[in-house]
């Protein structure tokens, strides 16, 4: 049985996009014959693209066949997973189409003879986009058509990935993701401070970052931290996202990818800052309520002085030598983290794993749902990475964008484990 993870796998996968996008696309030329004339040479390329990709694919299995080890060969180390960057530039162009397309026939489809006229008048793309994608198309074709002439797998490969560009690039930026994490400390320290943050530092939410980042292999995420709906989360004041998924959906892995790409946009923005959260079923504490804002607030003053003199006044009403020491209160720590938000022109906060704080989920939700949408507020932007529960879709689904991280097979199909 092939390898469902195998290179001829994964092209079948594209071949098989690849001819929905064709039959779409020529429904639509059939339905509308004053269609554009781009729009009938983008189709052309797309079945021709097809074409070769189903060469590409029998190409493959048979070398994968011919040079696949056998059973009784000795255990050598694995060879690392092949991440083909090309296929995958490929695919988000067809995922793209299909998805334009797709809304198009449905109205064809429609009874709505009003709805039928608008799909006919409407193309779901502008004349410069098509042409754009029928060079990327082309281009695409001249590529496979270097990686048929292969004669091993490994050249193969090497036709379609850019193995060694993408690691070196994202070795970059985790290398400056790891700086950026390092002078987010904005602000001058010393021993009544430190204090400040021992006190409220409760979590290791940099340790769980990195964790989680560490097992972030290639290009995955891309279709997130690359597409749509997190550029719009991003550039859009008091957006709010949630990504959902099962258990072993990669969430933590994701949540760790974003607040990389939020860490590495607002190197650009002084007055930008991002703060996360990691709640984690290992680590009970990390299920609390104050602690999650204790640690969110206290990154956030650690990038900025007056936001730090609003955490050190908050502090010293609770360890004041006047007075019995106080415990910090979810109530206070909400308000305190609005005042500290306001010292910024954004605010980039994500939090993951809600949905392992046992008894708590319903109140922490709540909480930060109500944090993200406080009246007249825009600074704040937020994103929960948290599992699709009753309890949470009726709290979340009528002011979140929902994305539905299992639903998304982009790095499967790019041979991320």
């Amino acid at each position: 049985m092939a390898d469902p993870l195998s290179v001829s796998a994964s092209i079948a996968g594209l071949v098989a996009l690849a001819d929905l996008v064709f039959r779409s696309g020529t429904k639509y030329v059939k339905s509308y014959r004053d269609a554009p004339t781009e729009v009938g040479n983008l189709i052309r390329e797309v079945k021709s693209l097809s074409v070769i990709l189903h060469n590409l694919s029998l190409v493959a299995f048979g070398l994968e066949e011919i040079e696949s080890p056998e059973p009784t060969a000795a255990v050598h180390e694995p060879l690392p997973v092949l991440q083909p960057h090309h296929l995958q530039d490929c695919h988000q162009l067809l995922r793209r189409l299909e998805t334009g397309l797709s809304r198009t026939e449905a109205s064809l489809d429609s009874g709505s003879g009003r709805q039928r006229l608008r799909a006919r008048l409407k193309w779901p793309f502008t004349s410069t986009e098509s042409r754009e994608m029928i060079q990327d198309i082309q281009r695409y074709n001249q590529i496979i058509h270097t990686a048929l002439a292969a004669d091993s797998l490994a050249k193969l490969k090497d036709c379609l990935t850019r193995q060694v560009e993408m690691k070196d690039g994202l070795q970059k930026v985790n290398r400056t993701a790891g700086k950026i994490l390092d002078i987010q400390v904005k602000i001058a320290l010393d021993a009544k401070r430190n204090q400040v943050i021992k006190d409220f530092d409760q979590v290791n939410s940099r340790g769980e970052y990195e964790t989680n980042n560490r097992l972030r292999h290639g290009p995955t995420g891309l279709w997130l931290t690359q597409g749509p709906d997190f550029d719009y989360w991003y550039s859009t004041p008091a957006s709010r996202l949630w990504c959902s998924g099962i258990p072993g959906a990669g969430k933590s892995v994701l949540s760790a990818a974003v607040i990389t790409e939020c860490l590495h946009r607002n190197t650009q923005d002084a007055h930008k800052a991002t703060a996360y959260f990691f709640c984690t079923y290992r680590h009970e504490r990390s299920q609390h309520l104050v602690t999650i804002l204790s640690c969110l607030c206290i990154q956030l003053a650690l990038q900025s002085e007056n936001a730090f003199q609003i955490l050190q006044e908050y502090h010293n009403q609770l360890f004041s030598s006047h007075h019995l020491s106080a415990k910090p209160t979810a109530e206070m720590l909400t308000q305190i983290l609005h005042r500290i938000c306001a010292c910024f022109t954004r605010v980039y906060i994500i939090v993951d794993g809600i949905d392992e704080c046992d008894n708590r989920v319903e109140a922490n939700i709540k909480c930060l749902a109500e944090l993200a949408m406080l009246q007249g507020d825009d600074v704040i932007n937020m994103a929960l990475f948290i599992r699709d529960e009753n309890i949470i879709r009726t709290r979340l689904e009528k002011d979140f964008s929902h994305v539905e991280i299992e639903a998304h097979t982009e790095d499967l199909q790019l041979y991320v484990a």
